[in-house]
């Protein structure tokens, strides 16, 4: 179940609900393609809303420096909320990690009782 998203430049990140925590996912805008590689898992709702709406910070600092414009307010924008979700982020003991490596550990545990049953 999407709970949040923040909006960057060329990207949409989700924050999802999921079995183990909370996903974000970087959604391309023009395609609708989801960014698998950039995917994270935090335990809390809050952490992981903090971190969607930093990484569309950071986008939209990234799109502004390609083009040229000035870039002092995404700047400012970005740390401000770069320090919101380190604090928060500390108080609640939650990191994050890459999806990728959860889904790993989930399909390797399975398969460990898998083998023990047969």
């Amino acid at each position: 179940m999407l709970i949040g998203a923040s909006d960057g430049h060329g990207f949409r990140y989700e924050v999802i609900e999921w079995t183990d925590g909370y996903l974000v996912h970087a959604r391309d805008v023009d395609t609708g393609v989801v960014e698998d590689a950039e995917t994270k898992v935090f335990r809390t709702a809050a952490v992981a809303l903090r971190y969607a709406d930093m990484s569309a910070a950071f986008d939209r600092l990234a799109a502004a420096r390609i083009a040229g414009e000035p870039t002092e307010a995404y700047e400012a924008e970005l740390e401000g909320l770069k320090e919101l979700y380190d604090g928060l982020s500390r108080r609640l003991g939650d990191d994050g990690m890459a999806a990728h490596v959860l889904i790993a550990w989930h399909e390797k545990s399975s398969a460990a009782e898998r083998r023990r049953y047969h």
